[in-house]
C-alpha cells in the first residue's frame, strides 16, 4: 500500500498531505483513522500552532466517502458496514470543525461529499481556479450529507436549495458565494503564498486573497421565482416554463436525478437545523434509509461502475410518509 498521508512541518505549521492517489483521496475507515491520529498528535505538540491540509495531486483534494466500498457493502446486504463509511466521514468533519488549533484547507481540484466535510468547516478555506466543489448525491440515489445542508441553508436566497437539487458543480467563485470557501488564490501563486505562512501570520498572509460572497440580486430574484416552491414537482413545472438562460440546464440535471432523493433533499433544506452536530445526526439517519433503497445501487452502477449515466430509477409514486420516515430518528 502506498503511503496515504505525507506530513511535513514548516514554521510552526503541520502540513498534512492527502496521498490516496488512485482513489482521489476518498475516505474510508483506515484513511480517516490515519488523518485523525496525526491531527491528535499535532494537537498535543507545542511546536505546532496550526495545520494545513492539502492534496498531493492537482486533480482532487478529496472525492468524499469511498462510494465503491459503500456500494459493495450494500450489495452484500451489510448496511451497517455501509453506513459506517459515512459515519467515519461525519466523525472527521466534526473533528476538524472543533479542532483546537487553526486549520487551513486547500481545496484545489475536486472536493465532494466528505471532502467538503474535511475542507469547509475549518477557519481558513482556500480554493483555486482548478477547484470544483459538488454534492452530487441526488445523482446516485442518496442526498447531500456530511453536514452540508447547514451551509446550503445559509447560502444566499434559494441558491443552496438549487445546488442540492441539481448537484451543481461549483467553481471557486460559486463556492465562495454559497459559503463553502473564503479565499481565492491562483494555483500559480500557491507555492509562494504557502511558503510565507507562519503560525502567527496566517490571517495577515491570506488577507489579500479573501473574497466576499456577493451574488447579483437580480440573479437571486430569478432563482427565488423558480425554487421558492411548495414541492419538487412545482419547481420542475416552473423550470419547464422558465425563460431564464440557466433554467434548461437546471431542468436537465433535476430530471436526471433520483426522484426520491430530490424530495428528501428538498425536505432537508426546508427542515432547518442550526449546528453541525444536529445536521450530522440527521444525515446519518437519512443516509441509513437511502442506502437500503434499490435506487442507491442503481445510481452507483450508472455513475461509477458502468458509467452509462442512464440510471433506471424507481418510478413508483412517492408518499409523504415515505419521505418523512427518512427523518424519523
Amino acid at each position: 500500500m502506498d503511503e496515504w498521508i505525507i506530513t511535513r512541518k514548516q514554521k510552526g505549521i503541520g502540513i498534512l498531505i492527502l496521498n490516496r492517489f488512485k482513489a482521489l483521496n476518498a475516505i474510508n475507515d483506515l484513511f480517516q483513522r490515519q488523518i485523525i491520529t496525526i491531527l491528535k498528535k499535532w494537537q498535543d505538540d507545542p511546536s505546532i500552532h496550526a495545520v494545513l491540509i492539502k492534496s498531493s495531486q492537482k486533480k482532487a483534494f478529496c472525492a468524499g466517502g469511498d462510494i465503491r466500498q459503500i456500494a459493495n457493502f450494500a450489495r452484500e446486504g451489510n448496511y451497517k458496514k455501509a453506513l459506517s463509511v459515512f459515519q467515519h466521514n461525519y466523525q472527521l468533519a466534526c473533528f476538524v470543525a472543533h479542532y483546537e488549533k487553526p486549520i487551513i484547507s486547500l481545496m484545489d481540484g475536486i472536493a465532494m461529499g466528505g471532502g467538503i466535510g474535511l475542507g469547509s468547516y475549518v477557519p481558513y478555506r482556500i480554493v483555486t481556479e482548478c477547484s470544483i466543489l459538488a454534492m452530487p448525491e441526488v445523482m446516485i440515489g442518496i442526498a447531500p450529507d456530511a453536514g452540508t445542508s447547514l451551509i446550503f441553508q445559509k447560502a444566499p436566497g434559494f441558491t443552496g436549495l438549487r445546488a442540492m437539487l441539481t448537484g451543481q458543480r461549483l467553481n471557486a467563485e460559486e463556492a465562495i458565494q454559497l459559503g463553502f470557501a473564503d479565499y481565492f488564490i491562483y494555483s500559480s501563486e500557491l507555492e509562494t503564498v504557502l511558503s510565507e505562512l507562519e503560525s502567527n501570520n496566517i490571517k495577515q498572509v491570506l488577507a489579500p486573497y479573501k473574497k466576499e460572497n456577493r451574488i447579483d440580486h437580480g440573479f437571486l430574484g430569478q432563482i427565488k421565482r423558480v425554487y421558492d416552491a411548495s414541492s419538487v414537482d412545482m419547481i420542475i413545472e416552473r423550470l419547464m416554463g422558465s425563460v431564464y438562460e440557466w433554467s434548461r440546464k437546471d431542468l436537465l440535471s433535476i430530471l436526471k436525478a433520483c426522484p426520491f432523493s430530490l424530495r428528501v433533499a428538498f425536505q432537508a433544506w426546508h427542515r432547518k437545523l442550526y449546528n453541525l452536530e444536529s445536521v450530522i445526526k440527521r444525515d446519518e439517519c437519512v443516509i441509513n434509509h437511502l442506502i437500503q433503497r434499490a435506487d442507491f445501487l442503481e445510481g452507483v452502477r450508472a455513475a461509477i461502475i458502468d458509467k452509462d449515466h442512464n440510471p433506471k430509477w424507481n418510478q413508483a409514486p412517492i408518499s409523504e410518509s415515505e419521505i418523512n420516515s427518512c427523518f424519523d430518528y
